[in-house]
């Protein structure tokens, strides 16, 4: 009945981020569970404390390319799931395709891609990074060297630490422009009202 103490569940919901939850239903060790937002009415199920649609940490910055946002979609819904490593290797992707976003070559003339120097060069020349953030891109080398050459799990922290300065990068590379064209639009906008 609604006033069973597993009748509800204070989960957060990974559509809509309501955080009360109807249990539908529950397995008989009640390690899996049924569940249903009662904010949108999205289903949910909830396999020993991992709840799947997840919710996606951080933020989306506004003006990145397609294959960016699909790759920052993914390191988002890797937190969300406890996929640590694999985000941490997707931070480190995704700043090389900054980097050649931002006008570094794909391929050198040996047809091979850039090495992860080539990538941090670019985006220091373009100003992205500074000397200060330099630690933090080393950081992300690290790990992802630890995550891509080895067999080595990533924790939430070095995911977080990874996935944090990804993010403002992004915003960086992208966002800062986008929300620049917006402002210089409703700037032409007010000017042709008056």
């Amino acid at each position: 009945s609604q006033s069973h103490d597993v009748a509800w569940a204070r989960d957060h919901c990974g559509i809509c981020v309501g955080s009360t939850m109807a249990v539908i239903a529950f397995s008989d060790n009640r390690t899996t569970r049924w569940l249903r937002c009662v904010s949108c009415s999205s289903g949910h199920v909830d396999n020993g404390g991992v709840i799947s649609p997840s919710t996606k940490p951080l933020s989306v910055p506004a003006g990145i390319p397609p294959v960016e946002l699909a790759a920052w979609t993914e390191i988002r819904e890797c937190l969300g799931i406890g996929a640590y490593t694999a985000a941490v290797m997707m931070c480190r992707k995704l700043l090389f395709h900054i980097a050649v976003g931002h006008g570094l070559p794909a391929k050198n003339n040996k047809d091979r891609a850039p090495t992860f120097s080539e990538a941090v060069e670019q985006l220091e020349k373009t100003g992205l990074i500074t000397k200060k953030m330099l630690p933090w891109v080393e950081r992300i080398k690290d790990f992802g060297n630890d995550a891509n050459h080895e067999i080595i799990p990533m924790t939430i922290v070095e995911a977080k630490d990874a996935s944090i300065f990804t993010e403002q990068l992004l915003k960086l590379a992208y966002e800062m422009d986008a929300l620049m064209a917006s402002a210089g639009s409703q700037i032409v906008t007010s000017e042709i009202d008056e």
